[in-house]
């Protein structure tokens, strides 16, 4: 391309728009060449604004959400972190009109569980700790279960069903587990109390609740009474919860060996050593597990030997398990990218620049994958190529984004509460 300098002004540095290849030159060389010719590296196409995200409702609750909504079969669960004053909104699905609110008397720090037509929610008024269950269509009370001692708040820590359960972790580090339905005397039907040491999320499997601790045990209750059934003892903490496949316990430590063992008995089967920490579950499909890990790895692993398959290596590492949507298996790393590879074999398929930090998992949804960005944008990419399909920002601190059946939702930090097609 040539440029005309007018006579008149002899002073004027050239701007000479530089191709492709001189943008691929090593930085100190384009450099340079940038110094000697004034020149500006442009890409050799413009690359167009994402589309914005198809709002199919939205609504404003009037309280701060920083904690994602809960989808269940008729209505979205909001929780809001204010003490005072209605913080659990139930709306519905497809309209996002007000359905019921309930007050809990004091914050509520996690999202609700919902399940088998109820509510599950735990919150605090001073020293005394609650944990209620609301019936899912009118927002009635149907039971609730508060302690004042030992002070152990449920509030801090997901709820999870595991089975006709409804366990709950404390402060105190504690599993309580709740019989959420029937008329009994008392719902805790039984407790877990550790030493002190914080617990993962836990998970139910053949009569067994299985956990790691950061006390470098991992632990198998009876699901029925809460009897120690095995203990097995590592050297390092676990933060990341189980997975339990085939009759296999599959658990990774901060020491960064991922650990199997035998369901029933607890006997080790295989050990899968990293040379990073493991702060994340694994994702399985069929007979294969994968994992990620603090040195950046992504690997496939025999699910019964624990035999390495293939491994990539990414930019940085990952906060998030890694999730499986059609053939590919998908990771968002800390540089700020959303990588693919054949669930069979990790070949490379795709990467998309996320444009910033992954702040949730990435989840499948409807042929997409949709995460949160930072704090304040949520964006969908097609599972098949990475394009970006749509971003969803805003100047208030988003939630994750929740999909539910033909609707994503997603709240913010200013009460505003939308569904995405």
């Amino acid at each position: 391309m040539r440029s005309v300098l007018p006579a008149a002004r002899p002073a004027q540095r050239l701007r000479v728009p530089v191709g492709p290849a001189a943008c691929a030159f090593p930085r100190l060389a384009a450099g340079v060449l940038a110094l000697l010719l004034g020149a500006t590296c442009r890409p050799p196409f413009a690359q167009a604004a994402p589309p914005a995200a198809p709002i199919a409702w939205s609504a404003q609750l009037g309280a701060p959400i920083y904690v994602a909504p809960r989808a269940g079969a008729q209505r979205v669960l909001i929780a809001s972190t204010q003490p005072e004053g209605w913080n659990l909104f139930a709306l519905d699905r497809a309209t996002g009109r007000p359905a019921w609110r309930f007050a809990t008397g004091g914050a509520i720090q996690k999202s609700p569980t919902v399940a088998g037509g109820q509510v599950f929610v735990a919150s605090d008024i001073g020293a005394t700790h609650f944990m209620r269950a609301l019936d899912a269509a009118t927002g009635q009370m149907i039971w609730h279960y508060a302690r004042t001692q030992p002070p152990e708040c449920m509030c801090s820590h997901d709820t999870h069903m595991a089975g006709k359960l409804l366990l709950a972790q404390t402060d105190g580090h504690s599993l309580y587990a709740f019989a959420p339905t029937g008329r009994i005397p008392s719902r805790r039907v039984w407790q877990f109390r550790g030493d002190g040491a914080r617990l993962t999320a836990p998970v139910e499997a053949g009569g067994l609740v299985v956990f790691g601790s950061a006390d470098h045990d991992v632990y198998a209750l009876d699901a029925k009474t809460g009897a120690v059934r095995w203990r097995a003892v590592t050297g390092y903490g676990f933060v990341a919860a189980p997975m339990v496949a085939d009759g296999i316990v599959v658990i990774g430590n901060r020491g960064g060996t991922l650990h199997a063992y035998d369901l029933a008995s607890g006997k080790p089967r295989w050990s899968f050593m990293t040379n990073g920490p493991i702060d994340s579950a694994v994702a399985r499909r069929g007979r294969t597990v994968y994992l990620t890990s603090e040195d950046r790895s992504l690997s496939a692993l025999t699910l019964g030997a624990g035999k390495q398959l293939w491994q990539a290596r990414m930019a940085d590492y990952t906060d998030f398990a890694p999730v499986l949507a059609g053939p590919a298996v998908i990771v968002a790393n800390r540089a700020g990218e959303l990588r693919a590879y054949a669930a069979t074999g990790g070949k490379p398929l795709w990467s998309a620049a996320l444009g910033g930090t992954p702040f949730s998992a990435p989840t499948p949804w409807h042929g997409a994958v949709v995460l949160k960005i930072g704090d304040h944008a949520v964006a969908a990419f097609a599972q098949d190529s990475g394009r970006m399909l749509w971003r969803y920002a805003s100047d208030a601190v988003l939630t994750a984004p929740v999909p539910g059946e033909r609707l994503l939702y997603v709240a913010s930090s200013t009460g505003r509460v939308v569904a995405l097609r």
